[in-house]
């Protein structure tokens, strides 16, 4: 998705890994996403601590598309409550992602806590363009992509079903 800024797509794969073939799944997806996005990136390569990071924080993806799976089923008319929740999961997920990316490394270069949260401020625009464009992809690609995943193999997700909500 470059050049938009802090939107990104590889997080609706990862939650629908998740979500369609298990947390490990999930997992593995959002590592192996950032370890080669950080190694190509055109903005530059991130490493060391950086990257452990941004592969941690990806991680929450796969978590929520864990916990989605537990919610819905796929077989019944539950596809706009479905989307809502999981556009609602992607904007949590985005958040909590841009929290962890954006303070924890200034926290661990040395910078108390206070000003930590302090540049949270500049970095309002690019938070809100991730929190939104995650709504946005969760909400509407990631049932096309589950759909496209139904259609080709038998994930997981069918091998025993997903609690219904009451």
């Amino acid at each position: 998705m470059f050049p938009l800024s802090n939107v990104k797509l590889m997080d609706t794969i990862v939650f629908v890994s998740a979500l369609a073939f298990g947390l490990e799944i999930g997992v593995s997806v959002g590592a192996l996403t950032w370890l080669v996005y950080g190694s190509v990136n055109p903005l530059g390569a991130a490493g060391g601590a950086l990257l452990i990071i941004l592969i941690v924080s990806e991680t929450v993806y796969a978590f929520l598309g864990h916990l989605a799976r537990r919610f819905f089923t796929f077989d019944r008319g539950d596809a706009p409550a479905r989307s809502l929740f999981w556009g609602f999961l992607g904007l949590v997920g985005a958040l909590l992602y841009d929290l962890n990316t954006i303070i924890t490394p200034t926290v661990l270069a040395g910078v108390p806590l206070t000003v930590a949260f302090a540049t949270l401020i500049p970095a309002i625009p690019f938070m809100l363009a991730h929190e939104i464009s995650d709504f946005v992809f969760f909400a509407v690609v990631g049932p096309i992509l589950v759909s496209a995943i139904l259609k080709v193999v038998k994930p997981r997700m069918l091998e025993r079903p997903m609690k219904e909500v009451t």
